[in-house]
């Protein structure tokens, strides 16, 4: 049995899900991804790109401590709290003069 995460989601990933916490089993992190992906398809496209890379503007942390995408390998344990903060910048992309 794999063990047993909680996952926090912020900003758009929350909204799309539906909740801000979820309990989810995976071993890996990148397992965990999967797991999130098969559940919430609709994240996908905010998670990677056309060429299916993981975008660089999400920030995944495993009990506060930031991970990069080569650490996506890393075991989980039971308990482990990993947090999906995809960044709060932008704004309005369309050109509105006044």
């Amino acid at each position: 049995m794999s063990p047993r995460v909680r996952v926090r989601l912020f900003h758009e990933l929350r909204t799309n899900v539906g909740q801000s916490e979820l309990e989810v089993e995976a071993d890996t992190l990148n397992g965990l991804i999967q797991v999130l992906l098969q559940r919430y398809g609709a994240l996908k496209d905010i998670l990677f790109d056309s060429q299916g890379k993981l975008r660089g503007y999400t920030f995944f942390y495993v009990n506060n401590v930031v991970q990069n995408p080569s650490s996506f390998s890393r075991k989980l344990k039971d308990g482990d709290l990993v947090l999906l903060v995809p960044s709060a910048a932008g704004g309005n992309a369309r050109d509105e003069t006044i």
